[in-house]
């Protein structure tokens, strides 16, 4: 198989096949598109995640639950100080 790869993307497969944990660019190959396919599911199911609050927010709004922003806002900005000390 003939693929034209940057030179970082070269060094990286020959590291690889180097290291002896592929035996062959068809099995690195594979594998990196085994990886490839489960980051796809796990985007699609954080997409649907998203989706889901993002009906149950417009709902909610319809219903007059709504927040004070500026309140939500101290609230976030609250917990990642918290997190990132």
């Amino acid at each position: 198989m003939n693929l034209p790869l940057s030179p970082k993307l070269q060094e990286f497969t020959e590291h690889q096949l180097a290291s002896g944990k592929y035996s062959s660019l068809d099995e690195l190959l594979i594998a990196g598109l085994q990886v490839l396919a489960e980051r796809e599911l796990i985007y699609q199911g954080r997409f649907e995640e998203l989706r889901q609050e993002i009906l149950l927010g417009a709902v909610e709004a319809e219903q007059g639950e709504l927040l004070e922003a500026s309140t939500e806002i101290s609230s976030i900005r609250q917990r990642l100080r918290q997190r990132h000390s």
